[in-house]
């Protein structure tokens, strides 16, 4: 429903790659994104706003910070199942090349995407308690995951100041470093790296608000 059509308007990329080959990586990261959000949204919002499961798993001896953390691991999985299906079902209907080393590098770009934007929806779900604000919120995120990471338009296509301000965004990171490896076959070790530590923080922060949340 989205590489189809826009194939016909956006023909080429800059590069001058096919649109509908270019866009495949694309469509698997925005895919894993909605995979990723359901459990997520149920774990830290509507469980405790709810007073249900979650309060129960609290209380137990692992700490705030585990619970984090084993949630993004269990919604990460689900999401890389769901990706994997989809990216059978795309190269069924578009003749694409996939090596080895691509579809490899690839999986890892997408772990380090879906483990920043798991904290980004545990944060936000820790963060709001009214269902209204957070449809709200959540219709945002998913607007700057569509068309502010550049997996259906190039930052090449926004004006300067914006582009430098997507780029920069971490959620844009993981997927820059695979059309960079993807292009040119080199491995950008240095934003691969510099994403750990936002994950272990975020991780570490999200511990604290669920704690605060919980009143323990």
């Amino acid at each position: 429903m989205i590489g189809v059509p826009l194939k016909n308007v956006i023909r080429y990329s800059l590069a001058g790659v096919s649109y509908d080959i270019w866009v495949f990586p694309g469509l698997i990261f925005i895919l894993s994104s909605l995979s990723l959000y359901p459990l997520l949204y149920r774990e830290f919002f509507d469980l405790r706003i709810h007073r249900k499961v979650l309060v129960n798993i609290a209380l137990t001896p692992h700490s705030k910070n585990k619970i984090v953390f084993a949630s993004l691991v269990v919604a990460g999985l689900e999401a890389l199942v769901v990706a994997s299906i989809g990216t059978i079902f795309y190269t069924g209907l578009i003749p694409i090349v996939l090596t080895l080393p691509n579809l490899i590098f690839l999986l890892c770009c997408l772990v380090v995407y879906l483990l920043l934007l798991g904290n980004l929806f545990i944060s936000v779900s820790l963060l709001i308690d009214t269902l209204t604000t957070m449809s709200l919120v959540m219709f945002m995120v998913f607007l700057l995951i569509l068309f502010g990471n550049g997996f259906l338009i190039e930052f090449s296509f926004f004006p300067l100041g914006f582009e430098s301000f997507l780029k920069w965004q971490p959620l844009s990171l993981p997927f820059q470093s695979y059309q960079r490896f993807n292009a040119t076959g080199m491995i950008d070790w240095s934003t691969m790296v510099s994403l750990i530590p936002v994950i272990y923080f975020w991780i570490i922060l999200n511990g604290y608000l669920l704690k605060r949340k919980l009143r323990q």
